[in-house]
């Protein structure tokens, strides 16, 4: 455990562990941390990752490890706290203050979502109350569907669902629409309805939305129900090892390396930025992995010019 690894991957997603898999192929000595707490974890499936047809999030995460495990990596269940050193050295430090010194660090511990506070959405949450249409928009074609929000993001996600939904309902949810009057013509152009009441609770059956009641006693039948409440960092350890990040919180990676601006740093995953799929996620772990192994060639294998 005290001896130097390769490389050093933070969090035990689709980014991570594609990372993992792909560094231990390469013969690096390779590690990753994952604390168990995985954004889609109440997710019923993933959907839309070619070659798998709607695999639990869970399963995906056992195959992906078993394949990283058996090319060579270790993985451990343990919270990384704190990273210092630099590029060739650096000291990855977990909870319980044990210490492991890579040569280069991935950071992939994606995102965490927030919640509204509704009575009764922790329970349908991941089945028929989502917060990402790319994923799960085609689960709620021909359905009437909700969207929960008040702003003009609420409204642009009214708009996109109907490529799948059969009626689409804004809900702001006790609060005036926050939307310029050409926006609400093209909301009432498509037929997208808008109700003010706050919504008080959501009711429905083994995962099922059936109906949302609202503050006035009305319940209005609904199959799904959509929100845009914004996501956050599940860690804040690139901003505290110094990697330049966005306003919202992405980490500034390069396009071609993902390598940080802390040279032997590198993002992949939600952390970096949308869009939020498994499907991306694992493909710049990939990436990530590549410019790792090339980065870490001995410098003297140059075969120089004719």
């Amino acid at each position: 455990m005290n001896r130097t690894w390769d490389v050093v991957i933070v969090g035990g997603g689709p980014a991570g562990l594609s990372a993992g898999y792909w560094l231990a192929r390469y013969r690096r000595r390779t590690m990753v941390l994952d604390d168990a707490r995985p954004r889609n974890e109440r997710a019923w499936a993933v959907h839309g990752y070619p070659g798998l047809k709607d695999l639990r999030p869970g399963d995906l995460r056992r195959r992906l490890q078993d394949q990283a495990i058996e090319a060579g990596a270790l993985i451990q269940r343990r919270r990384v706290v704190a990273i210092g050193g630099e590029r060739g050295s650096f000291q990855v430090e977990d909870s319980s203050a044990e210490m492991v010194i890579a040569r280069r660090v991935v950071l992939a511990y994606g995102r965490t979502d927030r919640l509204p506070d509704v009575k009764g959405l922790h329970e349908l949450y991941g089945t028929s109350v989502f917060h990402c249409p790319d994923c799960d928009g085609p689960s709620v074609a021909d359905c009437q569907v909700g969207v929960l929000g008040h702003d003009r993001h609420a409204a642009a996600l009214a708009l996109y669902l109907l490529t799948w939904a059969g009626g689409v309902l804004l809900l702001t949810s006790g609060l005036e629409p926050d939307l310029s009057p050409t926006s609400l013509e093209t909301l009432d152009r498509y037929d997208i309805g808008i109700e003010t009441a706050p919504v008080l609770e959501l009711e429905g059956q083994e995962g099922s939305l059936q109906r949302i009641v609202l503050a006035d006693g009305r319940r209005l039948g609904l199959d799904a129900l959509f929100f845009h409440w914004g996501s956050d960092p599940a860690a804040e350890l690139a901003r505290d090892s110094g990697c330049r990040l966005l306003p919202t919180g992405d980490v500034v990676a390069d396009p071609a390396t993902l390598e940080t601006s802390v040279r032997g740093i590198y993002a992949a995953g939600d952390i970096v930025g949308r869009p939020y799929l498994a499907i991306s996620a694992a493909a710049e772990g990939v990436r990530a992995a590549l410019s790792i192994h090339r980065s870490l060639l001995p410098d003297d294998f140059q075969l120089g010019t004719h």
